[in-house]
């Protein structure tokens, strides 16, 4: 009677550890970030580049910064009484060090909070 009690025991022990892998199979699967913030890297600059190709001149800093989030970089100075300012948000990989550096990035310009122009050839041209 106690052998055919263990024998029991795997079985179930089997079944539950299965059932809780498909479980957590799911949930991992299925599973969307919350935020811009939880998104990996490879998800951030992903949503970073299709958002960025949707973007249109004279949109407003924070309806930018509401897509896209904080920027990897920003830099801003005065010229002519206008403020400008460099919004940079990660659209790409150049190596695999774990650091975004600003060639991984794309420049977004802005004109007193108007955003006017986006990618490293407008950033030359001001």
């Amino acid at each position: 009677m106690k052998q055919q009690g263990k024998s029991k025991v795997l079985p179930i022990m089997l079944g539950l550890l299965a059932a809780y892998l498909m479980f957590a199979a799911v949930v991992v699967l299925n599973w969307e970030p919350d935020s811009l913030e939880q998104m990996d890297w490879d998800d951030r600059q992903r949503h970073n580049a299709a958002t960025i190709a949707q973007l249109e001149p004279g949109m407003a800093k924070a309806e930018v910064m509401a897509s896209l989030g904080q920027p990897d970089f920003s830099e801003a100075h005065q010229r002519d009484g206008i403020t400008i300012q460099v919004l940079r948000y990660r659209t790409h990989r150049t190596k695999g060090d774990g650091e975004t550096t600003l060639d991984e990035t794309t420049p977004l310009l802005f004109h007193d909070g108007v955003l006017t122009a986006w990618g490293e050839a407008a950033l030359a041209s001001q």
